[in-house]
C-alpha cells in the first residue's frame, strides 16, 4: 500500500525551495497539494490583492502539473475531508510564526489532525539567526545578513521530475477569482 501525504501550501507558493514539500516528497509515495482559501480572506481582500493570489495560484498549479487543489473552506473540514478520501494521515507545512497562523494551527491540531512544520516561509526561520555572543537576535542588517550568509540555505529541489504522483480531488462546485478557478466543498 502507498504512502499519501497532503502538502498544505498557505503563503509560502513555491515548489523549488520548500521544506515542507521536500518533507513531504521523502516520507510518501503519494503528495496531495492543497491550498485552503479562507472564506474570510475572499471578503476582507481587495480586488488587486485577489487577482494577484490568483495569479500566483495559477502559476505554482502549473509547475505541479495542474495537479494543485484550491479550495474555498473551513480548513479543518478540507483538510478532513482531504484525509479521508486519500487516507493521507500527515499534513506537511511550513511552521508559522505570526499569532493568526499560530492559532490556526493549534485549532486543527486539537481538531485531531497531525501537522508535520517543516521549515518556514520565510528565507531564515526566526530564531536560526542568532548573534553567537548572547544567542539573541540580530538588531542590525548588516551583521544579521553575514551570519546568514555563513548560515546557509536549505537544499533546493532541482529536478521537479521526482516528484511523486499528484491526485485529484473532485470538488463540488467551481467559481472564479481574478484569473484563478476556485474550487469549493
Amino acid at each position: 500500500m502507498s504512502t499519501r501525504s497532503i502538502i498544505w501550501f498557505r503563503r509560502d507558493l513555491r515548489i523549488c525551495d520548500h521544506p515542507a514539500l521536500l518533507a513531504a516528497i521523502a516520507e510518501s509515495d503519494e503528495i496531495v497539494p492543497v491550498f485552503i482559501l479562507d472564506p474570510k480572506l475572499i471578503k476582507t481582500a481587495g480586488s488587486k490583492r485577489l487577482a494577484y493570489l490568483g495569479q500566483s495560484l495559477r502559476l505554482l498549479d502549473e509547475s505541479l502539473d495542474n495537479k494543485l487543489h484550491v479550495i474555498a473552506a473551513d480548513q479543518i473540514d478540507a483538510l478532513k475531508q482531504l484525509q479521508q478520501k486519500y487516507g493521507a494521515s500527515n499534513v506537511h507545512i511550513s511552521a508559522e510564526y505570526e499569532p493568526y497562523g499560530a492559532k490556526r494551527d493549534e485549532a486543527i491540531e486539537k481538531a485531531g489532525i497531525k501537522l508535520i512544520r517543516t521549515g518556514s516561509p520565510y528565507a531564515v526561520a526566526p530564531g536560526r539567526v542568532l548573534k553567537p555572543s548572547d544567542q539573541t537576535p540580530y538588531r542590525v542588517y548588516t551583521p544579521f545578513y553575514r551570519a546568514w550568509l555563513a548560515h546557509g540555505w536549505r537544499n533546493q529541489l532541482r529536478n521537479q521530475k521526482i516528484l511523486p504522483p499528484l491526485r485529484q480531488v473532485r470538488m463540488s462546485a467551481i467559481f472564479q477569482i481574478g484569473s484563478c478557478q476556485m474550487a469549493q466543498f
